[in-house]
């Protein structure tokens, strides 16, 4: 489906006339319509859960010197667990939980025996530096989801014939509940709809699920060293 077939079935539903077009009309109602779009796609994008299709891998490259790298340019955050791994090691980085103990890294007499890396300011930080050539690589969550006709995916919907590239149901069903609500005309199961359709979009994805039953045995990339430090003179 495109955002204009999106927004015909929503406009059958609250009570619009059918749209020949959305992007480029100049139509109050259609305006919003657009408004509504990109909100509810960034609300089913940004919920607390992996999204397979928009999960997407990148590598950065050491030079000897550099601890600071620029993030992708489509990077919205990281997985709910998120590991780099890198050439050198033959264990993931270590992530420092906050920046105090980034400065404590920096500040009290040790050698980090594992790499360790925190993002802050924009731009991943990894400690010791990088050798020449090292790599890491690691997936994280991109904020395009939407696909155009053609060339590369986007944040925002921009033309009639842009797709949705996660559950259409649930666009369907949020801009109806968006709709309704900011015109003072929310129904009783409008809101139970759309957290329906993400739910059930959410199970049947292949990313991390939102509930997990019984005990998993843990591999060795769950584990993490007790205390990844060399202790200096």
């Amino acid at each position: 489906m495109t955002l204009l077939s999106v927004v015909q079935n929503v406009c059958l539903v609250v009570g619009l006339a059918k749209p020949d077009q959305v992007a480029a009309s100049t139509d109050r109602d259609m305006l919003e319509m657009m408004r509504v779009a990109n909100e509810v796609a960034i609300r089913i994008r940004d919920a607390e859960f992996d999204w397979q299709a928009l999960q997407a891998e990148t590598t950065l490259t050491g030079d000897g010197a550099s601890m600071d790298f620029d993030l992708p340019q489509d990077y919205a955050r990281m997985p709910t667990k998120a590991s780099m791994w890198s050439s050198r090691w033959s264990w993931s980085l270590e992530q420092v939980p906050s920046t105090d103990a980034w400065l404590e890294l920096q500040a009290v007499p040790v050698i980090a025996a594992t790499g360790q890396w925190i993002i802050y300011g924009g731009q991943i930080h990894i400690l010791p530096a990088m050798a020449q050539a090292e790599t890491v690589k690691f997936f994280y969550i991109s904020k395009n989801a939407v696909k155009p006709a053609s060339g590369s995916n986007k944040e925002f919907f921009t033309a009639d014939d842009d797709a949705f590239r996660l559950s259409e149901r649930a666009l369907e069903l949020g801009m109806i509940w968006q709709w309704r609500s900011q015109k003072g005309q929310i129904g009783d199961d409008d809101e139970d709809n759309f957290n329906r359709a993400l739910y059930t979009a959410m199970n049947n994805d292949g990313g991390s699920k939102p509930v997990v039953s019984g005990n998993g045995r843990k591999g060795f990339r769950d584990v993490k060293t007790a205390f990844p430090y060399t202790v200096g003179s």
